[in-house]
């Protein structure tokens, strides 16, 4: 007897538990990431880039806590499916329409400002140092699919260095090439920490 009233309480307290566990979840605003536009002033932006940057950010925006994401491929998929077409410079009546077709709260957007190399160097006597400087910067904005209206927006910036010395061509140095992870990846952080830290 005492082990079915046992048994009965544990169940009726995790009844009670689950609508607040639902109720937390369905609290979380649903947003979607669109592609970054590129406008950077060179062609470093590389193939593929952009739907690099919207991952990354899905992903961050996941480990966030703060909101329910929709995967870039499902995006893709619903996208298809409801005849859209969304792009980093999305206006305000087609974010209205949109978020009531896809069922978000939010998109987020935005671009690519700068991504690529500077380098300098010289030589004599056999000696030749040369020195690169990886720069990539980006915009971002979250925009309320109800009215439209910008509710954040910020930037972020990061650079990585490297040098090469030879001496009588003979020698090497760091010449990373995956400079995405490098210095795009801590810009996204950047951005996503700042929109977390906001009132949304």
């Amino acid at each position: 007897m005492k082990r079915t009233f046992a048994l009965m309480m544990l169940v009726i307290f995790a009844l009670a538990l689950l609508p607040g566990a639902a109720m937390g979840a369905s609290d979380k605003p649903r947003i979607a990431v669109l592609e970054f536009k590129n406008k950077a002033d060179n062609q470093y932006w590389y193939h593929g880039g952009a739907e690099a940057a919207q991952d990354v950010f899905v992903t961050e925006l996941v480990k966030s806590g703060k909101f329910r994401v929709i995967d870039r491929e499902q995006l893709a998929a619903l996208m298809r499916e409801k005849n859209l077409s969304l792009s980093g410079d999305i206006d305000p009546a087609t974010a209205v329409r949109a978020g009531k077709l896809l069922g978000v709260e939010y998109f987020l957007t935005g671009a690519v400002t700068e991504y690529g190399t500077t380098s300098k160097g010289g030589s004599g006597f056999g000696v030749s140092v040369k020195k690169k400087k990886f720069v990539a910067s980006m915009n971002a904005r979250l925009i309320d699919t109800e009215t439209g209206e910008i509710v954040w927006a910020d930037e972020a910036s990061a650079a990585e260095g490297s040098s090469k010395v030879r001496v009588f061509g003979v020698g090497g140095g760091v010449d990373d090439q995956r400079m995405f992870d490098k210095v795009m990846k801590p810009v996204i952080a950047d951005l996503t920490a700042s929109l977390k830290a906001a009132d949304i």
